[in-house]
């Protein structure tokens, strides 16, 4: 593993922040930390066992033996979060969701995992399926999954967590902003906001979306 950490030493009362990622190049590092910085500067306190939201995901401080602050974040496949160190998974998802919501030229609309959102009883077992978003409203993601043979009213709550857990490719279009639709078909790939529309036919990103690992190891 990488470490890589802030250095508000001299600089606040503040105490350091670490993020860790797979060994490599810690450019990933980067944006994470930053954010921190940025709202160190601007008066902002962190403490152990605070969370924080990134892109979708939340971030979990916890305090080490040096007294620094270390990043975790969720592991994803449990029934509730069950936390690990490190943020891989999170920058990860949150440049593929910005780079989804850039090929349609908008600008991304983050949910949080805790949010939830709406699937039919055959979503979680088909091989294909469908989202749709409408406006977010409370803990209401705004976002519907279902499945093109679905004929049924029926449907259930669930978190953005469980339903990324159980089928995380839908994770690289949950930050479209509302009216968006993602449909996957056989390998095929075809996204939509308001009246424009892109698909794997012309768009490299999408091609690799079904069979990559941008999203991460999960």
């Amino acid at each position: 593993m990488t470490e890589v950490k802030t250095n508000f030493r001299g600089l606040s009362a503040h105490p350091n922040i670490v993020v860790s990622l797979p060994s490599g190049p810690a450019f990933g590092a980067q944006p994470i930390l930053s954010y921190f910085e940025d709202a160190v500067r601007q008066g902002t306190v962190f403490k152990a066992g605070e969370t924080v939201q990134m892109g979708w995901m939340l971030l979990m401080l916890k305090s080490t033996e040096t007294g620094e602050l270390d990043i975790w974040e969720p592991r994803f496949g449990e029934v509730s979060i069950v936390w690990e160190r490190g943020a891989s998974k999170t920058y990860k998802q949150l440049i593929v969701q910005k780079s989804v919501a850039e090929q349609l030229g908008v600008e991304p609309s983050f949910p949080s995992l805790r949010q939830s959102g709406v699937i039919s009883l055959d979503f979680m077992g088909a091989k294909n399926f469908q989202m749709f978003r409408e406006t977010p409203n409370g803990t209401d993601s705004g976002w519907l999954f279902t499945t093109e043979q679905n004929t049924s009213s029926d449907g259930r709550l669930a978190s953005l967590f469980e339903i990324a857990s159980k089928r995380p490719e839908v994770i690289p279009f949950l930050a479209l902003p509302a009216p968006s639709s993602a449909v996957l078909k056989d390998g095929h790939v075809k996204v939509t906001h308001g009246n424009d529309e892109i698909s794997s036919d012309s768009s490299e990103l999408l091609r690799r979306l079904p069979a990559s690992d941008l999203i991460g190891q999960i």
